[in-house]
């Protein structure tokens, strides 16, 4: 009886727990080994999202690294350095040219060379070129002066005198220009090897110039160019209020 209610005491104050029977203390980990732990995770974390973004990205990677690599081990790689100059000014000019027509052309020129006695297969070329330019009609007024327009006295009328028209050089257009076929002995093409021989083209484009020039001379090309000069000033002259124009060639009325 006395061990029992000795029993019941100590379970009442206990608060109707039995005591634990550990009573061993717990150890906390240290702070130094926690934030190495922290920072383990913490990188395996960072890791493991940067290897996903590289994994999604391997195949461009893997390409670029191989450029890279093989651009570093290629001992024929080329680069370019320009040690070109500044340009210079040579002189400046003022231009006081009307383009009043241009005409566009196109010309085949057939040009072969032959070595007497030699066959053409051993010997001498063949070279058709098209070649393609244009031609401008133009009137320079730089030289007109207050001579050149004159006004009635009842300053209702003008009279203007410009320069007939004239045709420029013809613009060859190299980029469009090409050859339709270009043949060349065995002698002709073994000189290539050892020297670039570009006289036969020159030749060819000097030849379709000359072609272009004639054909604008030849053509209506002065006479559109006259006309349009007429009435692109006889346009701006009444626009200023005057009641009648006419434009004049060195002396010859425009139609």
């Amino acid at each position: 009886m006395g061990d029992t209610a000795g029993t019941a005491e100590r379970t009442v104050e206990t608060g109707g727990r039995a005591p634990s029977s550990d009573t061993t203390p717990r150890r906390r980990m240290p702070a130094w080994l926690a934030g190495i732990i922290g920072g383990i995770v913490g990188f395996a974390i960072a890791a493991g999202i940067v290897g996903g973004v590289l994994v999604g990205l391997k195949d461009d990677l893997r390409d670029a690294f191989i450029r890279v690599l093989l651009d570093d081990l290629n001992p024929f790689t080329t680069s370019e350095i320009d040690r070109s100059a500044e340009p210079v000014l040579l002189g400046m000019r003022d231009l006081a040219r009307f383009v009043a027509a241009e005409a566009e052309y196109e010309v085949l020129v057939d040009l072969e060379q032959d070595v007497k006695y030699l066959p053409g297969w051993l010997a001498g070329s063949h070279l058709a070129l098209v070649v393609n330019g244009s031609v401008e009609s133009y009137v320079d007024f730089s030289d007109l002066d207050a001579d050149a327009i004159e006004i009635s006295e009842d300053g209702t009328a003008v009279t203007v005198t410009v320069p007939e028209p004239r045709l420029a050089d013809p613009a060859v257009d190299l980029e469009s220009s090409h050859a339709l076929s270009e043949d060349k002995g065995l002698v002709d093409k073994i000189g290539d090897l050892f020297e670039s021989n570009s006289d036969a083209r020159q030749e060819a484009l000097s030849q379709g110039s000359d072609k272009i020039a004639q054909a604008a001379v030849d053509s209506s090309l002065t006479e559109r160019a006259r006309d349009n000069t007429a009435r692109t000033l006889e346009a701006l002259i009444t626009s200023f209020g005057y009641d009648s124009v006419t434009v004049e060639f060195e002396g010859r009325a425009a139609d």
